[in-house]
């Protein structure tokens, strides 16, 4: 009988064994784009596979099984674009999917209650709430889409912001000019133009329309009462509500940030993902800061 014990208990320390060096060992997940929502937030991995966190209330965080190009977490909703150019939207009410997304996308970019999908041919597709008009773009050819609570913007084919939607702020009040990346927040907007300037307009009751002096941006994003900026030495500034709410980085530094509803997220040069404040979106093990 005591022989047996022994024997069964060097089995089991010889699968303990086993085991131990392959968790160690597990290489953690490296994440290429980052996006923050409502009360969640997802990444893609360089497997291009997509990971949620955060409310799952009104299944944000139930991922349609495939792979995936590009993500953006909305208020109860999140939509993709998978590897096929295919659009996909899950989440909380009647508002997350279109009637029929047929066609192929670029760039997909969901709300509070509607959601903006760039075509690969330039035009573009809204659908959801739209008692401001917020998903009914203009026609034409554009170059980026972006969404807030009650209003959109985009970048037209040359160069050039326009917004509609409600403009109870003045959100609609897009800058003359030409510009390479928008951010929009709830109730405003700021543009990098393509000069090198950065410009904010819409709502300023958190100075979230009041970017620092003198930083040169090379991404930019805007949450509900706050905007965000990454510098070319991967150091990321924010402003309005959430300003100085980040431990930066100085050693590691930042490749790509998006800014949530009272949140936001960056990637780290090592791949991994870290969200400030942490509450309510804890960040997975799997793709935690290292």
């Amino acid at each position: 009988m005591l022989f047996g014990y022994l024997i069964t208990a060097l089995a089991l320390a010889l699968v303990v064994a086993m085991r131990m060096p392959e968790a160690a060992t597990r290489t953690p997940l490296v994440a290429i784009e980052i996006s923050a929502g409502g009360e969640h937030s997802c990444a893609i991995d360089s497997g291009n596979r997509i990971h949620c966190w955060g409310s799952n209330h009104h299944g944000q965080l139930d991922v349609p099984t495939g792979r995936y190009a590009s993500i953006s977490a909305g208020d109860t909703h999140t939509c993709a674009i998978d590897l096929e150019a295919g659009l996909q939207c899950w989440g909380a009410g009647k508002f997350v999917r279109p009637a029929n997304p047929q066609g192929r996308f670029i760039k997909v970019s969901a709300g509070e209650d509607h959601t903006c999908a760039l075509r690969e041919d330039g035009r573009l597709l809204c659908f959801g709430w739209d008692r401001y008009g917020q998903a009914s773009p203009p026609g034409g050819r554009w170059l980026d889409v972006q969404v807030g609570e009650d209003h959109s913007c985009g970048i037209r084919d040359d160069e050039e912001i326009r917004c509609w939607g409600d403009n109870s702020w003045g959100q609609l009040g897009s800058p003359a000019g030409t510009f390479s990346d928008l951010a929009i927040g709830d109730d405003h907007g700021c543009a990098l133009a393509t000069d090198g300037r950065l410009v904010c307009w819409g709502d300023h009751q958190r100075r979230q329309t009041s970017p620092p002096h003198g930083m040169e941006f090379v991404q930019i994003s805007s949450g509900y009462d706050f905007g965000c900026g990454l510098t070319g030495q991967g150091e990321i500034r924010c402003w309005g509500e959430l300003e100085d709410a980040l431990e930066v980085f100085q050693e590691i530094g930042f490749s790509a940030l998006d800014a949530g509803h009272e949140h936001a997220c960056g990637i780290l040069t090592t791949g991994s993902v870290y969200c400030w404040p942490v509450s309510p979106t804890a960040v997975p093990d799997s793709l935690a800061s290292r």
